[in-house]
């Protein structure tokens, strides 16, 4: 009887040794994935448009429940009132677990937005190596070259500004003339990354048209090379789909910032929100595999 217990606990542990070991490799795989910036950069941005995207609906519903209260009030006012006269009433919005949930939710959007933004601020020189790589190793097709300059002056323009504006809103650089830029940068950073974005959506394009091959300058292999050409052509059109997909994301994320009033985008929060989980979801993915080859 004594011998019981020990050999349910055996029995228990050799049970739940299989599920230790992939929680295991579940948290080493996610700490080389982390340890790039490729994978941060991909969990921040996913992160972040999900708590966007939340904030939005928690917002639409919390609007529709103060309607639906100030609807109430309205059908209670007093009968006497002459057919004319109109009553104004100030109040506080109830704190209900509605208004406490999208309270909180706003709150994480705007500290993951930060981080993010905070993120790229050395984006700068991430554009500085595409740029040296064009220079050194540019692509045997000539509208390629020409197109990742364009990418590549695009994005520069849009990081210095994103730079500018964040750190003007955050106290960092200081003074009116900072101030007053602020808003305005901040628009024409999203514009230019809209820029970006069509520019790399051509190049995408191009490739396309050159079957996906753009590493191998657009040029036609011939001999014992041609077998290997075409196994890594598999692969770069893989690449390309998901590409396609992030660049897709980016789109709608940049349209709706490109607008002074987001109000009057036509993409709107919800495209917006799931644009831009989109592109962190498949860049996770992406930056995922990438550590399980390292």
């Amino acid at each position: 009887m004594s011998n019981k217990p020990t050999s349910s606990l055996r029995t228990l542990l050799t049970l739940l040794k299989p599920a230790g070991a992939r929680t295991d490799a579940f948290l080493t795989h996610l700490h080389h994935t982390l340890s790039t910036s490729s994978g941060i950069d991909s969990l921040l941005t996913t992160l972040y448009f999900t708590a966007f995207l939340t904030h939005a609906q928690l917002r639409n519903l919390l609007t529709k429940q103060f309607e639906r209260l100030a609807t109430a009030l309205a059908s209670n006012a007093p009968k006497t009132m002459l057919p004319n006269e109109i009553m104004l009433a100030q109040l506080e919005p109830p704190r209900t677990r509605l208004y406490e949930l999208c309270t909180s939710t706003k709150a994480l959007t705007d500290l993951l937005q930060d981080s993010w933004i905070c993120f790229r601020l050395w984006g700068l020189l991430g554009i500085y190596h595409a740029a040296r790589d064009n220079y050194l190793k540019p692509p045997g097709d000539a509208p390629l070259k020409l197109l990742v300059w364009m990418r590549v002056s695009a994005g520069a323009i849009f990081q210095f500004l994103e730079n500018a504006a964040f750190l003007a809103g955050k106290g960092v650089l200081r003074g009116s003339r900072w101030e007053e830029r602020e808003g305005k940068w901040n628009v024409w950073s999203r514009r230019f990354w809209f820029a970006q974005v069509v520019v790399e959506g051509l190049r995408l394009l191009r490739v396309r048209q050159l079957r996906f091959r753009e590493e191998f300058g657009a040029k036609e292999a011939d001999g014992e090379g041609e077998k290997e050409v075409k196994i890594q052509s598999v692969e770069l059109r893989r690449r390309w789909q998901r590409d396609v997909w992030v660049n897709a994301g980016w789109v709608a994320v940049t349209l709706h910032g490109s607008f002074e009033d987001e109000e009057k985008s036509i993409v709107g929060e919800v495209g917006a929100g799931l644009g831009g989980l989109v592109a962190g979801l498949v860049g996770l993915l992406k930056a995922w595999e990438e550590a399980g080859d390292a």
